[in-house]
């Protein structure tokens, strides 16, 4: 006995020394020569514990406990031990017998919630850190996990209550603000989530993750250059973060640096190729700049990682709608919609195919899910205005208005609701591009007429064109502060506001006219002694509304074999790479590299118009400024054109000038350009046989 005695001494000589290792051999001996002493058996658990062995610790201390059922700290370790093994309940056995024979017992009571966390009882988590709170209120450490079970039992106002507890007493506890800025986040409060999430990196500069969150929140706030910045903490607090790569390309599309955002997603991909998150947040930016296929790929590669990802089946049927595949795409959307039936915006997308299909009572069923689920859904709002206004449902303009709710608005500045404007200033403005000025400006006239001052903020480039319409009109460029205004509106509003309905309305063209000068100067390079076709036929290869309307320039073969014709190019950019790929019999007049490349933007357009017989384009701006010209104009519209060119009709009030040729059926162009074929050759045999 005496032996086994000093044998115990030993290894809490050894244990107060330092020396754990020592210790615990030293127990090993002494229950050589005694196996069933609880003492030694309880600190050999303690010692394996605490290096690491969870596994010896539980079999150490659960012979202790047989040994002496009255040893709390068995007990208490038994139950650590087994929560580390992943036996959390057993773990919480243990932690309650512990507090049987010391109640109040702080380290238990903290343990015990820890072990309702492992089961996934975070409400009864936090009703046992509150205990060991109320028994220590020292305890920093049961304050944080009462906040994060808060967090995670969805009590997020209660876990902001926690934390602001923790942080008055621990100001510079990183880990509590990181809890504070996810609860606010899922409150919905961004701006005080960007706030915590930033004191947290204040608190702890390494930490990453404090860093990451600040940036997802200041995206969520519209302010993508800072949160740039903030994923760009998180990656120097440390290198190889895949996520803060991932979230960093996210932001920078946001500022439309669609090739640095490819960069940061490729990153990502290469640093966690396991990732669903990254090889999605690729696929967008593949998707952004116009290369579908390869989004596809990527979304599909997510999707393998992750088959329930709603988020990367309803990104691939975004990807497919980009190449006009609206029935792959539909499969997609139902697939993320199986997955989550709520999801608004995969609703609003696959309205937008049946739309696009044809399918115009389905698709309007499509849009009112997406509002059901989100009334503030901007692009659903917009997606069935047109969809209304496309059938002639003039309270499409009521969704139009609704989409408005989405964007960032200048607040200093009133909208314009339809009130008299007389003796006030309204500032307009047009976010859906040129064409849509063109179109739009006819309005102006009739605001004038109510003794309004009217100004225009816009691309200062198309002012030159614009003030040709002799409106008294004050011109502002985007970015200049506006001051003195009363009201404001978009002119796309006018028509609605005005009550103006274009389909039955005959328009006052013309309203833009060409310089004469330039008019002059451009006519010289037409043949006068032929039928001249000024010709246009891709918009903007980078809006999705682009696609499907634009048209291969080879279509127009049909019209250019007809004797007597030259056909002259109005199109500028990307698309006059197809010029070079002409079949031999077919040629098209291009005015040069100088052509509308000077500062005021379709001068040269206009001007080269004016001396034309006739426009035939696609649906772009070129139209809409052929149209307000008043010139002749042959527009091809896909099989379901944008809504203001209706259905069926072969004219437009928008521009009397203006004829439509429309698809039989999706992507049918030979059809249309032969049609145009058939029409222009009557057109010359009726001139020809006019002539004198």
């Amino acid at each position: 006995m005496t032996d086994t005695l000093s044998g115990l001494p030993l290894a809490l000589f050894h244990l107060r020394s330092g020396q754990p290792r020592l210790a615990e051999q030293a127990c090993q001996q002494c229950l050589a020569l005694e196996p069933g002493n609880a003492e030694a058996l309880e600190l050999l658990g303690v010692l394996a514990f605490e290096r690491g062995d969870a596994a010896l610790a539980r079999d150490a201390t659960e012979r202790a406990v047989l040994a002496d059922a009255g040893r709390p700290a068995a007990h208490f370790f038994h139950g650590k031990a087994s929560l580390a093994l992943g036996r959390a309940k057993d773990a919480l056995a243990s932690f309650d017998r512990t507090l049987q024979l010391a109640p109040g017992m702080a380290d238990a009571l903290h343990a015990r919630g820890d072990a309702w966390m492992a089961m996934a009882q975070p409400h009864r988590a936090a009703e046992a850190y509150q205990e060991a709170l109320q028994a220590d209120q020292d305890r920093q450490s049961s304050a944080l996990r009462l906040a994060e079970s808060l967090l995670q039992g969805g009590r997020f106002a209660h876990a902001v209550e926690a934390c602001d507890w923790l942080l008055a007493r621990w100001p510079a506890d990183a880990a509590a603000w990181m809890v504070r800025g996810n609860a606010c986040y899922a409150l919905g409060d961004l701006e005080d989530a960007a706030r915590c999430y930033g004191a947290a990196g204040d608190a702890d500069p390494g930490l990453a993750e404090a860093h990451d969150n600040q940036g997802l929140a200041l995206a969520a706030l519209g302010r993508p250059e800072a949160a740039v910045e903030a994923h760009a903490r998180a990656i120097a607090a440390r290198p190889g973060f895949a996520l803060a790569h991932m979230r960093r390309a996210l932001a920078l599309r946001m500022l439309g640096r669609f090739a640095e955002a490819m960069e940061e997603a490729d990153r990502a991909v290469t640093l966690d190729p396991a990732s669903a998150l990254a090889w999605n947040a690729r696929g967008i930016a593949w998707n952004d700049l116009g290369e579908h296929e390869r989004a596809v790929d990527d979304y599909q590669r997510a999707l393998e990682l992750d088959p329930r990802f709603a988020e990367a089946w309803n990104n691939a049927g975004d990807a497919f709608q980009g190449v006009g595949r609206h029935g792959k795409a539909m499969a997609q959307f139902d697939e993320a919609l199986a997955i989550r039936p709520d999801y608004a915006e995969a609703h609003s997308n696959r309205g937008l195919s049946l739309h696009e299909l044809g399918r115009f009572s389905e698709a309007h069923a499509a849009y009112d899910a997406a509002l059901a689920i989100d009334p503030r859904h901007p692009e659903a709002s917009k997606r069935r205005a047109q969809l209304r206004l496309l059938l002639g449902d003039a309270g499409g303009w009521a969704d139009y208005e609704a989409s408005l709710a989405g964007r960032p608005q200048p607040a200093a500045i009133a909208l314009w609701q339809g009130e008299s404007l007389a003796g006030k200033s309204i500032l307009l403005d047009e976010p859906n591009g040129f064409g849509d000025v063109f179109q739009y400006w006819r309005f102006v006239p009739a605001l004038l007429a109510q003794g309004a001052d009217v100004a225009f903020q816009g691309d200062p480039r198309l002012f030159r064109l614009l003030q040709s319409s002799g409106y008294p009109v004050r011109y502002i460029a985007n970015g200049e502060t506006v001051e003195g205004v009363d009201l404001r509106s978009p002119l796309w509003r006018l028509q609605a506001l005005l009550r103006d309905a274009p389909w039955t309305t005959p328009a006052a063209v013309p309203y833009l006219h060409a310089d004469a000068g330039l008019a002059a100067r451009w006519r010289l390079r037409l043949d006068p002694g032929r039928f001249r076709i000024g010709i246009a036929w891709q918009g903007r290869p980078d809006r999705r509304i682009d696609a499907g309307r634009s048209i291969p320039l080879a279509a127009f073969a049909p019209l250019a074999r007809i004797p007597g014709v030259q056909l002259v190019s109005l199109q500028r950019g990307p698309a006059l790479s197809q010029l070079a790929g002409l079949p031999g019999d077919m040629h098209v007049m291009d005015p040069g590299e100088g052509f509308d490349a000077r500062a005021d933007a379709f001068i040269d357009s206009a001007a080269m118009i004016a001396g034309l017989d006739l426009v035939v384009s696609s649906d772009t701006a070129i139209a809409h400024l052929a149209g307000a010209m008043g010139r002749e104009t042959w527009l091809a519209l896909k099989q379901v054109p944008e809504w203001r060119w209706q259905l069926d009709r072969p004219d437009t009030d928008w521009y009397p000038a203006t004829r439509l040729f429309r698809q039989p059926q999706r992507g049918d162009w030979d059809s249309v350009f032969e049609a145009m074929r058939v029409a222009l050759e009557a057109r010359l045999q009726e001139r020809a046989a006019d002539a004198p």
